[in-house]
């Protein structure tokens, strides 16, 4: 695979009519957080050096984009994002390249919505974020 451009990178997200996922709408950045846990194994025998264990496996999803209120036909708009984290409702997602082509890989899984905001400053362009904890197995997709 072969250096690309950020815009190609996309956060699909289940609308909250539990459709197909979708990207969401007017997009500017997306990201995906994958950690590990340690667990401090260290006794006296590990000569002043640290020893660890893997642990529990997390991961966490953020993006923002510009507000729309009246929506984009296809994507998936903050009032479903709004209707999904105070439903409490789990949002299945997709991470990766718009249109990936053979050799490259997504990465898919679900998650709850931790934090929806929408903002706007004066003489500035309206925005949104939102933040997704993931909840169960993160899968890395071949295509």
């Amino acid at each position: 695979m072969a250096i690309f451009n950020g815009t190609d990178l996309i956060l699909k997200v289940s609308p909250s009519d539990g459709g197909t996922e979708a990207k969401l709408m007017h997009s500017q950045n997306v990201s995906l957080s994958m950690n590990v846990d340690t667990i401090d194994i260290s006794t006296k025998d590990s000569s002043g050096f640290r020893d660890l264990l893997g642990g529990q496996k997390s991961f966490s999803l953020s993006a923002d984009g510009l507000m729309d209120f009246a929506g984009v036909a296809g994507d998936t708009e903050v009032d479903e994002l709004f209707d999904q984290m105070f439903g409490r409702t789990a949002v299945t997602f997709t991470f990766g390249l718009s249109s990936p082509a053979t050799g490259d890989y997504t990465y898919s899984g679900s998650g709850f919505i931790t934090s929806l905001e929408v903002s706007g400053g004066t003489e500035d362009a309206p925005t949104y974020s939102v933040s997704i904890e993931g909840s169960g197995a993160l899968t890395q997709n071949d295509i």
